[in-house]
């Protein structure tokens, strides 16, 4: 297969479309490459969750039950093993698997090195590969560059916002680098076919691996600043809140807000791919570095007002885990480090997350608690359902450790936020 016949069978949608990785990123992928009347094979590991997805369930708020149960039942998508036989039968392969950092911060490429090794078991001549998963510059190139056989190669870093609506894989502007122009032109004509949002090309691999570091990097950095701001306003008797929001009216200024620390899959992780990136390169880069060691910070920060409130015998009652609103996903989750911290230091509380399963909680060392009234309230994690269930809790004595500064006014005793207190 040359690259114009690849290209024709894009364009008339007979491609074979193989998604590795069937999670945040993977999986509304393949449901939307369906959609637009691909045919889809979903490749993954863990056979429980293959028999799911063959069934149209889903744990992944972005994928609508019904939408999956469609295309399962019309044959547009289906999920196997990644040892399946289908796996050589792709003429485009999508990589979204998982890129975390280990013990000491370190980029961990394990699930992309297995990936690189499966390919080079498979005939590729004229296929189009296509990374998406975070990676530091020169990752795609190094880890699927030789993999025998000519083929094309292209980067397009997700990107995903669990849990915003308004933001959807379909909606959302795609950047792509490819290895030369034909594996450019490729990857840019099928997300072409794909997206209701503009296909960008950068000049190379390299780049668009580096567009998502930045991304990802100036959060991380911004939520530092912040960070280090709001422990200011603290020892000033000051509201972060406020000065937030009134400086948000200068044009030029990007709010971010302070919190109990950060999570998810890559705003605390995908920055120390470039931290390594760099020191590998002879080039420190002490400002990342500090940003990230400061969000890390701030969960300790946060348990120390716990622990200077704290008396034996006190209820204490920790709502919610995940480390995002009204997104079920514990990835990196600063609050469970934060509970975690509170045993630590012999702090005994209970816990509830709305999203979560009562084994889930159990499961990370925690125990089980229900909204009721309590001395000290803690507020991980700021679902949606919290604008109710505070009020099951707080009573006019409790005094409120407010990991998200949820409450704008005060209630029970006492707010004490992050940055910020209503007394």
């Amino acid at each position: 297969m040359t690259h114009q016949s690849l290209k024709e069978k894009i364009l008339d949608k007979s491609a074979a479309v193989g998604v590795i990785g069937l999670g945040y990123v993977g999986l509304p992928l393949a449901t939307l490459v369906a959609k637009k009347g691909f045919r889809v094979t979903g490749f993954g590991r863990d056979a429980k969750k293959i028999n799911l997805l063959t069934e149209g369930i889903s744990d992944i708020e972005s994928v609508e039950k019904k939408e999956l149960r469609s295309l399962v039942a019309k044959g547009n998508i289906r999920f196997t093993h990644i040892d399946a036989d289908q796996f050589a039968l792709q003429d485009i392969y999508i990589i979204c698997v998982p890129t975390p950092v280990d013990q000491a911060k370190h980029p961990d490429l394990t699930a992309i090195a297995d990936i690189a090794r499966r390919l080079s078991l498979n005939l590729l001549n004229g296929k189009l590969i296509i990374n998406e998963s975070t990676v530091a510059p020169g990752t795609t190139r190094e880890e699927f560059g030789d993999l025998g056989g000519t083929y094309l190669l292209a980067c397009s870093p997700e990107r995903v916002d669990p849990g915003n609506k308004e933001k959807s894989v379909r909606t959302i502007t795609k950047i792509v680098g490819g290895v030369n122009k034909k594996s450019l032109d490729a990857a840019k004509s099928f997300y072409e076919m794909i997206l209701d949002a503009p296909v960008i090309a950068v000049s190379s691999l390299e780049s668009a691996e580096m567009v998502k570091m930045l991304e990802n990097t100036y959060r991380a950095v911004n939520i530092a600043l912040v960070n280090e701001f709001a422990r200011l306003t603290e020892k000033q008797g000051l509201d972060i809140v406020e000065i937030i929001e009134a400086a948000k009216t200068k044009w030029s200024f990007h709010a971010h807000y302070p919190s109990i620390g950060v999570g998810g899959h890559c705003i605390p992780v995908d920055p120390w791919y470039l931290v390594d990136f760099g020191r590998k390169h002879g080039v420190d880069l002490p400002v990342i570095e500090h940003g990230l060691k400061e969000n890390e910070e701030m969960t300790e920060h946060v348990a120390q007002k716990v622990v200077s409130l704290y008396k034996p015998g006190m209820r204490v009652f920790l709502y919610g885990l995940t480390y995002k609103k009204d997104v079920k996903d514990l990835r990196e989750s600063p609050v469970v480090r934060f509970g975690r911290i509170l045993l630590k230091h012999k702090v005994s509380f209970t816990v509830y997350d709305p999203l979560l399963r009562d084994d889930e909680i159990k499961a990370l060392g925690f125990k089980l608690g229900k909204p009721e009234n309590v001395d000290i309230f803690i507020v991980g994690t700021d679902h949606k359902s919290l604008t109710s269930d505070f009020k099951k809790v707080v009573n006019k004595q409790t005094i409120v450790v407010d990991g998200r500064n949820f409450f704008r006014i005060k209630v029970g005793k006492a707010v004490y936020g992050v940055g910020r207190a209503l007394l």
